[in-house]
């Protein structure tokens, strides 16, 4: 009997033709929205999609999948389901952001100290202002929360742009992209010397408001703050509140709260404030860097080597 795989994504078509061409007796149904679904969801062994394109209906009705692959790093979507089975394979995208974060990071921080903004502003009134000089990141710190796939390719960058990395993690160890690694209950004792602290924390009930009015307090009035882990870590009034009194330089900011970003939120119009619509994420080659978890895990599942498969998510 053919495994039956739905791949549901705008570049399903994509992922349907490289599962097809090396993996005999699958049944590939590529869509790019449950509107055009036309396979019945109980004929499902495989779902190959991004969290926030299933609902709970789908899950339920299929009664006979054993593995989902998600196209994400996370999986919340799929773990609020209630309808997923405990037997069902959970698998996810993890390990292909570093890329992409170590340069959003970079970008977030260069925007920043060299005042982009500022510069925008010159460049659309042709105005030719050279008096101000910009500071290098060269012998500065940054203090990096999250040391994992994410936060150690970020870690290399920064060391190479000659800064001062420390880590901040939950399970402090050596890690060469790292010139420290504390405990992440002295966090605000780490952002005292910081020139930039950077947030590349995972979601989670234990990362909720990490970043609080005492973090703030605890930085350096000349410090920025940036964010490219998950909204829910940082308490978004009290960061609010530091950057109007001044406690800190600014902010590069990917995630949030609320996303979208609310149109009244005083953020959108603070100085020193730069604004990212959660794009870190949102890179052209995305699809070519999930593909090769989703042909190991293939491979794998049909050869019922379940345990082995790449990123398996606990449920």
């Amino acid at each position: 009997m053919a495994v039956n795989v739905l791949v549901l994504e705008t570049f399903a078509e994509k992922y349907a033709k490289e599962l097809r061409a090396q993996f005999k007796g699958l049944d590939v149904h590529p869509v790019k929205g449950t509107a055009e679904l036309k396979i019945d969801p109980a004929e499902l062994d495989v779902l190959i999609s991004f969290g926030i394109s299933i609902n709970d209906d789908i899950l339920r009705k299929a009664v006979r999948l054993k593995w989902i692959q998600s196209l994400a790093t996370g999986v919340d979507h799929f773990l609020r389901c209630p309808s997923l089975k405990p037997e069902t394979v959970l698998t996810s995208a993890r390990g292909i952001h570093g890329p992409c974060m170590r340069e959003t990071v970079a970008y977030l921080m260069l925007s920043l100290s060299r005042d982009t903004l500022r510069l925008a502003r010159d460049q659309a009134a042709r105005r030719w202002d050279r008096d101000k000089p910009w500071p290098l990141l060269a012998r500065k710190c940054a203090v990096l929360a999250g040391t994992g796939v994410s936060g150690s390719a970020v870690g290399a960058l920064l060391k190479a742009f000659g800064m001062r990395v420390i880590g901040v993690s939950r399970t402090p160890r050596t890690e060469k992209e790292f010139d420290e690694i504390i405990h992440i209950d002295r966090l605000a004792d780490a952002v005292r010397d910081a020139d930039f602290v950077v947030n590349v924390m995972p979601g989670g009930p234990n990362n909720v408001n990490l970043f609080d009015r005492r973090v703030f307090e605890a930085m350096k009035p000349t410090a920025y703050f940036i964010n490219v882990g998950r909204g829910e870590s940082v308490d978004e009034a009290a960061l609010i509140e530091a950057l109007r009194a001044g406690r800190i330089a600014g902010a590069g900011l990917d995630v949030f709260q609320t996303a979208p970003l609310p149109a009244d939120s005083p953020l959108w119009d603070m100085p020193g404030v730069f604004i990212n619509p959660h794009i870190a994420g949102r890179f052209d080659e995305y699809e070519d860097y999930v593909l090769p978890i989703i042909l190991d895990n293939m491979r794998l599942f049909l050869a019922g080597r379940t345990s082995e498969m790449r990123n398996v998510v606990p449920h």
